[in-house]
């Protein structure tokens, strides 16, 4: 979404195409000039599995077969299929973005040989870490056509977003609630030392739980840790309630471990964290240290260590003058490095060349 903001500001004449859609038929409410939003499904979800991948097969050859000569096409999912079949007619422009090491995709139906055959036909490539780069390169992509885009976020949405004065003190982390992306069971380790030296202050994890076995496993370490009353799982929180719940916290945190995924990939939530202003401790893993720096614009620790980690969250808790001007120095990195305005503009300069 955030893409697409940038390119109707730019006055791009796009057209966003949805093959499938979700089990509840979702549409894009928010309106873009120069945006168009194709569905090619039908009125109603298909909420069976084969019948869906039936019609994405459908679709992904009537959109390929659709497409003008000489259009441009940007495709933002490892659909290995799709892909398969765009670069397949040599008169489109066919640029791909990836976030993530493609091994780590273990979705049915993607063909990682297939794949890696057509990343080398590809017209450019759009990567968010120097991880990612050597990857492709190493497949055969040539370097000339590799792009590094940043992680982008809106820099709009915390205007006019205020702490709110409130007697509830907290530390936020949000993003999908596991041990093996983001490190949540150091985080909450980290917390139980923190616990002992600031009992007032609490720990809201903000998003969903995979699975039960996950939680299961969350709300056992929670209780062994005797943090029962201060750790609170909040779920999935609405879209437009989010800004105002980040900014509220004292201190956003991310524990990511140190391991492939966050070798090659990159935390989309770190920019939202840094606009909110206030002080963000995390790990030195992947891209991270190439933008931020520990005591300068974050507080960093080294990965899989929740002793540091408590450290660290302790040190922003006691110097609240010293953190706030260290969360206002990350919230500048995050309005120089992700500004989807910038990266959007870099998006458009390498297509348009």
């Amino acid at each position: 979404m955030a893409f697409i903001k940038g390119f109707s500001e730019q006055r791009l004449t796009t057209h966003v195409t949805f093959l499938v859609s979700d089990d509840k038929g979702s549409k894009v409410k928010e309106v873009f000039p120069h945006v168009d939003f194709i569905y090619m499904w039908d009125k109603f979800p298909i909420k069976n599995r084969l019948i869906s991948q039936i019609q994405l097969e459908y679709n992904a050859r009537r959109y390929t077969r659709l497409l003008p000569k000489g259009a441009t096409v940007f495709l933002p999912w490892p659909s290995s299929r799709l892909m398969s079949l765009l670069v397949g007619r040599s008169d489109l422009k066919v640029f791909y973005e990836e976030t993530e090491l493609p091994e780590l995709y273990l979705m049915k139906l993607f063909n990682i040989k297939s794949y890696l055959k057509s990343i080398q036909k590809l017209t450019g490539v759009f990567l968010i870490s120097t991880a990612l780069k050597k990857y492709f390169i190493e497949h055969g992509v040539s370097p000339e056509r590799i792009h590094i885009v940043n992680m982008i976020v809106d820099t709009t949405r915390f205007h006019n977003v205020l702490k709110e004065k409130s007697h509830e003190r907290y530390i936020a982390y949000c993003g999908t609630v596991t041990s093996t992306k983001d490190g949540v069971d150091d985080l909450i380790k980290a917390f139980a030392i923190v616990n002992k030296k600031h009992p007032d202050v609490k720990l809201f994890i903000i998003g969903p739980i995979p699975g039960n076995k996950e939680e299961n496993v969350f709300v056992k370490l929670v209780g062994e840790l005797g943090l029962t009353d201060s750790v609170h799982f909040t779920g999935i929180v609405p879209y437009d309630k989010m800004p105002q719940i980040l900014k509220n916290a004292e201190i956003l945190a991310l524990a990511r471990p140190d391991n492939i995924q966050a070798k090659y990939g990159f935390p989309t939530k770190l920019g939202e964290y840094l606009l909110t202003g206030n002080p963000v401790v995390l790990t030195s893993v992947g891209d991270i240290p190439h933008f931020l720096k520990d005591g300068e614009s974050a507080l960093i620790a080294t990965p899989n260590n929740p002793n540091l980690f408590a450290e660290k969250l302790n040190w922003a808790l006691d110097y609240k003058d010293e953190s706030e001007q260290l969360g206002q120095k990350g919230r500048s990195v995050a309005e120089n490095c992700f500004n989807y305005k910038t990266e959007t503009q870099k998006i458009i300069n390498i297509i348009n060349g």
